[in-house]
């Protein structure tokens, strides 16, 4: 995907071939895929159903010193809804953050069970290191590298911890375990 001109790319592309492989393998396993990636106003806009009733998004804003990742809704609302899911430092993490939440959509969609739960069963990743920002909402930084954290808008210790230390090709391993061959 080209990005529209002036829309920040640098880190980007990653993410976006990434999100385009999911879309792919969504269609591949008859699904109803997300849809393409758009920039608009300086933000990636990863949306699924749009324009039609009850769509949904991520989108991912650049800030100054990292990256917003928003959840944005109409369900049951005339208006979409933007809501504040996670800081991160790098847009990597960002990236891997909205590819767990669709292939744990897609895994759940084909009746089995999303990698988060693991995830929360097994608790606090060792080489992550949580820190209660407030009731809601808590920094998980890598404890080999703290300048790279992100901060969740839930509080406590959150199954995408485990995130953080991971790759994208080891998160899409965890990803595929069980999948369907693609048609």
């Amino acid at each position: 995907m080209a990005s529209a001109e002036g829309e920040p790319t640098y880190g980007f592309d990653e993410l976006i071939a990434r999100y385009e492989g999911w879309r792919k393998i969504y269609g591949q396993l008859g699904q109803p895929p997300p849809d393409e990636p758009v920039w608009a106003a300086g933000r990636l806009n990863l949306r699924s159903g749009y324009p039609y009733p009850d769509w949904w998004a991520f989108v991912v804003e650049p800030v100054g010193d990292g990256f917003n990742v928003l959840r944005v809704t109409t369900e049951r609302r005339n208006e979409p809804l933007e809501t504040l899911a996670a800081f991160f430092t790098d847009i990597e993490d960002a990236g891997k953050y909205i590819i767990v939440n669709i292939g744990d959509d897609l895994r759940i969609s084909l009746r089995l069970d999303p990698i988060e739960w693991a995830w929360e069963d097994a608790g606090l990743d060792p080489r992550v290191e949580q820190t209660s920002v407030s009731r809601y909402v808590s920094k998980f930084a890598l404890k080999d590298d703290p300048e790279r954290y992100f901060i969740l808008q839930a509080g406590g210790v959150q199954p995408e911890n485990r995130l953080l230390p991971l790759t994208y090709g080891e998160i899409d391993r965890l990803l595929f375990d069980g999948l369907p061959d693609p048609e």
